[in-house]
């Protein structure tokens, strides 16, 4: 089978990309022929390290141009893909990704399979500071469930939209994220990396870009009353962004600042390394329909680890973390430092909900896992395609 991923971003250097990585490495460790759609973006390169050695993945790179004035370059650059794709795998909305995706299913003859993982209302508003965006990225996704040929949604609140917009659920594919078991496993303490950075135990952590729908600030907040109650613990937050200084002056304002280390980006490769010297996993979030629509990847990432989780209750939180940890109400920050000291005072119980949350990983939250749906929904698009 040979499958066109298109999206939207520079892959080496935006980490939400690591999803469509990771479902093209487990795709050609089945054999699979994958052609990646990157759109580079030179200035992030300047200042952002690689998250990924994209030349090492063994996929086929089509470079695209992210100006609007080029999108019949784009649509006439997929066009000349020989032997054209089986399938094209479409993520994110956009319209610079889902318009030549959609132009190359029709004059191509090619199914569509869109891959829904978030709620872009929210996101796209979020992140450019514009309501006008996010209506246009709101329309894209209830157009694309009605234009696909198959679809997989990431979490129940996805599915559900895209059902009550009129999609067939007969073509839709359960398949929430998963954390890549041969990178993600438990392992003892980093200890070196503990003393290079000056860190002491016990250890929070907060994993996760720290763009739209990030929530650390909450982390040092819950940091800060568990050293209230005498704990003498420490946070590590891991991860960069937009936000990373914000989230550093509020640490300062609260006056946790020398508990709490940033490492800012981190290539993909050493996350564990860093997970690894951590006791327990923070994953707060707000309510709202962009974390209603998420299966949270730092929380499969966590459970691979090993690691027990303290997150809050919104989404697909429960479904996937509720043996692995404790789930408090969005926004609490009491609750989640209770749960918090609870769980440093007993040492059973988080060996209890770290074996619940590596059988949770292993079992279902993975990429294998993952793209076992993504296959049954591509060769379901396939056999029923009626150019």
């Amino acid at each position: 089978m040979r499958i066109l991923m298109i999206q939207r971003f520079d892959l080496s250097s935006v980490s939400c990309a690591r999803r469509v990585i990771c479902q093209a490495e487990e795709l050609l460790r089945r054999g699979r022929e994958v052609y990646l759609a990157d759109f580079v973006h030179n200035q992030r390169h300047e200042s952002i390290p690689a998250f990924v050695n994209l030349s090492q993945m063994g996929v086929k790179m089509l470079h695209l141009d992210r100006k609007v004035q080029r999108y019949p370059y784009n649509i006439k650059r997929l066009l000349q893909i020989d032997p054209k794709p089986d399938i094209i795998h479409l993520w994110k909305s956009y319209p610079d990704a889902s318009l030549p995706a959609l132009a190359l299913s029709k004059l191509g003859k090619i199914p569509l399979h869109y891959d829904w993982d978030d709620w872009e209302t929210g996101i796209a508003a979020e992140l450019t500071g514009s309501n006008t965006a996010g209506w246009i990225a709101g329309k894209w996704d209830r157009l694309l469930p009605r234009l696909c040929h198959s679809m997989t949604t990431a979490s129940e609140f996805l599915n559900q939209k895209a059902i009550e917009w009129g999609a067939d659920s007969q073509k839709i594919w359960d398949a929430p994220v998963g954390a890549d078991l041969e990178r993600f496993y438990p392992r003892p303490c980093d200890d070196a990396l503990l003393k290079q950075l000056k860190l002491t135990k016990p250890l929070l952590v907060y994993s996760g870009q720290l763009e739209v729908a990030s929530y650390a600030e909450q982390a040092v907040e819950t940091l800060k009353l568990v050293i209230d109650k005498g704990i003498k613990a420490n946070l590590l937050v891991l991860g960069g962004g937009r936000k990373l200084e914000a989230i550093r002056q509020r640490a300062d304002d609260i006056g946790v600042a020398r508990h709490v280390l940033f490492t800012d980006y981190v290539p993909a490769d050493e996350i564990p390394k860093y997970l690894s010297m951590a006791d327990i996993a923070l994953a707060p979030f707000e309510e709202n329909d962009v974390t209603r629509a998420k299966s949270p990847l730092k929380i499969a990432e966590y459970m691979a680890m090993g690691l027990p989780i303290v997150a809050s209750d919104v989404g697909d939180v429960r479904r996937m973390a509720s043996e692995a940890g404790a789930i408090v109400p969005c926004c609490d920050i009491q609750a989640m430092a209770d749960k918090v000291v609870w769980m440093l005072n007993n040492q059973d119980i988080r060996q209890d909900m770290s074996s619940a949350g590596q059988k949770q990983a292993q079992e279902i939250f993975n990429w294998k896992s993952h793209v076992d749906s993504l296959e049954t929904a591509y060769a379901a698009a396939i056999d029923m395609y009626k150019p």
